[in-house]
């Protein structure tokens, strides 16, 4: 996998592929911690290049049953306006005013309206790859199998984004040679998405502390874990982890050297719900470790300290995948 420099794309016309997936209300970006994590990345094209088509998705419309002739990959995708990538653009836009290469970017509509993206299919990937001469992948979130991000990597020169080539040096360093005591904080709901990371970074971790709903789920489903492994407490109201588990988390983190958080361990939209995962992060910010932490909700719950973290990866799941399987289809597609 080779990270774009200026003489990669000098007089090309780039395909840049960010992540748009961001958080929008009322027509507008409320959250843009992914845009500008690309940002350094969009500059240096911009500033080398004739040329910057930036692609992307928000969201996940809804499709309709293909039929034959569309899973060819003919146009099958469903348009949701409120889900176009407009807000992005004019954050980017924004981002950008006064410079004068501003006029070099071109924005394509969310690549989710057309059923070839998720499909990965081949004849949409063609359609995207005529549009340029280099490809740049700057969507570390965006991990799994789709046109844009494994497919027209091997149709064009192709390259990583400054940002998705560090995300892959922190995390790979964290998963091939970790500091010790590393300790792993994981929250959120789904089972099926966490309990296997579980399972697996309790291999290399020291401790995997388990909170949110996704305790009590493994708790009620009987699911086996390690003895490394702590799973906390619902507090009475539900809605929060218990004061002793917070407590227990807190003597577990205050020795590590190294911490991966990801997902709140309450509902953090509510500051009731919110209060123990504030409390946690206070004592890991004591600890003085090396703080990894990823995901959308996560970042939401702990805004505030955000500034404390040693690195805040853009994509929750990607992170994840890539501390327990050692690569992602979109690096496998950029280095193959």
């Amino acid at each position: 996998m080779r990270t774009v420099t200026a003489q990669d794309v000098q007089e090309k016309q780039v395909l840049l592929r960010l992540d748009t997936d961001v958080p929008i209300k009322d027509g507008k970006v409320i959250d843009p911690t992914r845009l500008k994590a690309g940002i350094p990345t969009l500059k240096l094209c911009l500033e080398n290049t004739e040329e910057v088509i930036v692609m992307g998705h928000v969201g996940r419309p809804a499709r309709p049953a293909l039929s034959a002739d569309r899973q060819a990959g003919g146009p099958g995708g469903k348009i949701v306006p409120e889900l176009s990538i407009k807000p992005v653009a004019e954050w980017l836009e924004n981002s950008l005013k006064g410079q004068t290469f501003k006029a070099r970017l071109h924005i394509l509509e969310n690549l989710r309206f057309e059923s070839g993206e998720d499909e990965a299919n081949i004849e949409y990937a063609k359609q995207l790859a005529s549009l340029g001469d280099v490809f740049v992948n700057e969507s570390f979130a965006s991990h799994h199998k789709a046109a844009s991000t494994t497919v027209l990597p091997t149709l064009l020169p192709s390259f990583a984004g400054l940002r998705f080539a560090k995300e892959v040096e922190v995390l790979s360093s964290i998963r091939n040679n970790p500091k010790k005591p590393l300790v792993v904080i994981i929250g959120g709901v789904k089972v099926e998405d966490k309990y296997p990371a579980i399972v697996e970074l309790s291999k290399i971790a020291d401790a995997v502390l388990v909170g949110g709903s996704l305790a009590q789920n493994i708790k009620e489903q009987n699911l086996e874990v390690a003895p490394n492994v702590m799973v906390g407490k619902l507090s009475e109201n539900g809605i929060d982890m218990a004061p002793e588990t917070i407590e227990s988390f807190a003597s577990v983190v205050k020795d590590a050297k190294q911490i991966v958080w990801a997902g709140p361990l309450g509902k953090y939209e509510d500051s009731v719900g919110n209060k123990g995962t504030l409390d946690l992060a206070k004592a890991v910010i004591l600890s003085g470790a090396e703080v990894v932490l990823g995901g959308g909700d996560t970042v939401a719950a702990l805004n505030f300290y955000l500034d404390k973290f040693s690195f805040v990866s853009t994509g929750g799941g990607a992170m994840l995948k890539l501390l327990t399987e050692g690569t992602l289809p979109t690096i496998q597609a950029l280095t193959n």
